[in-house]
C-alpha cells in the first residue's frame, strides 16, 4: 500500500485495481463496469442472477479485454458480503479497492398501502445490503480506496407513492456521510450519486399499469429542467469521478437535470 500523502493531489488510477459492482447485470451497474474496464480495472460483478452476470462478463471481455469475475448472491445476506470480498481475493489475489453499491429495489406504493413485506424488502436491499458490503469492504482494505453508493433524489426530496424507497435512500445518504468520517483516516473516500429518473430497468418497473410504464419517460421530462432523463452512462461517469477524486468524501452528488434545484 502507498504511504499516507504519497498520492496527494492526484486522482486515483484504476489500472489494475479491483472494482466490485453490485447490480452489475444491467443498467447503471453494467455501464459502470464498462467505464471502469476501459480504465484497466479488474472487475467483480455481483448480482442475483448468475446468467445475467455471465452474459455481462462475456460482453465486457469482448468489448474491453478486461479481467472479469462474477459472484452471484443476495446482498441482503450479511454472510454474502464477506463471500463477495473473498471471491475477489481469490480471483485476483488482491483486495477490493473500489466498491460500487448499485443494487436497489423499488416499491411504488403510498405509506398506508405498503405491506410489512414490501417495506422490509426495500430496506433490506437498499440499506442493509449497502451496509453489509461497505462493512466487509472496510474490514478487508487497509488503506486507499473508495465507496460510491447509488442513492436517489428521493433521498433528498419526498415523492408521493414511494414511501419505502424515499426512506431507504435518505438512510443511505446518512450512512454515506457517517462512513466517510469513519474511514477518512484510512484514506477511503465514501460518496454517493443521487440520480433522478434514469433510462434503466427500474424506471419502468412496478407501475400500476403498462400504460403508466410506457409513459414514464415523458411524464418525468415535464419535471426535469434540462428536459430529459439521464442515461446510465451519465451516472456511471459521475461514479467514476467520485471514486477517482481523493479530496471528495461525504458528498451526495445530484445527477438530476436540475430537478432538485427547482
Amino acid at each position: 500500500m502507498s504511504p499516507p500523502n504519497a498520492s496527494s493531489g492526484k486522482p486515483r488510477d484504476f489500472n489494475g485495481r479491483v472494482v466490485l459492482i453490485t447490480g452489475a447485470g444491467s443498467g447503471v451497474g453494467l455501464a459502470c463496469a464498462r467505464v471502469f474496464a476501459a480504465q484497466g480495472a479488474k472487475l467483480i460483478l455481483v448480482g442475483r442472477s448468475a446468467d445475467k452476470l455471465e452474459a455481462a462478463a462475456e460482453t465486457l471481455a469482448e468489448e474491453t479485454k478486461a479481467r472479469v469475475a462474477i459472484c452471484a448472491g443476495d446482498v441482503t445476506d450479511s454472510a454474502f458480503a464477506t463471500e463477495a470480498m473473498a471471491a475477489a481475493q481469490e480471483a485476483f489475489v488482491a483486495p477490493v479497492e473500489v466498491l460500487i453499491n448499485n443494487a436497489g429495489v423499488i416499491v411504488r406504493r403510498d405509506a398506508v398501502d405498503t405491506s410489512d413485506d414490501e417495506w422490509r424488502a426495500v430496506m433490506q436491499t437498499n440499506v442493509d445490503g449497502v451496509f453489509y458490503l461497505s462493512r466487509a469492504f472496510a474490514q478487508q482494505l487497509v488503506y486507499d480506496g473508495a465507496i460510491v453508493n447509488v442513492s436517489s433524489t428521493c433521498g433528498v426530496v419526498g415523492a408521493a407513492g414511494l414511501a419505502a424507497y424515499c426512506t431507504s435512500k435518505g438512510a443511505l445518504n446518512q450512512l454515506t456521510r457517517t462512513m466517510a468520517l469513519e474511514l477518512a483516516d484510512k484514506q477511503i473516500n465514501v460518496n454517493a450519486v443521487a440520480p433522478g429518473a434514469i433510462n434503466s430497468p427500474m424506471l419502468f418497473s412496478e407501475h400500476a399499469s403498462q400504460a403508466a410504464a410506457d409513459s414514464v419517460i415523458e411524464r418525468n421530462k415535464t419535471s426535469i429542467p434540462i428536459g430529459n432523463v439521464a442515461e446510465p452512462e451519465e451516472v456511471a461517469r459521475a461514479i467514476v469521478f467520485l471514486a477517482s477524486e481523493r479530496h471528495i468524501t461525504g458528498a451526495i452528488l445530484n445527477i438530476d437535470g436540475g430537478y432538485t434545484a427547482t
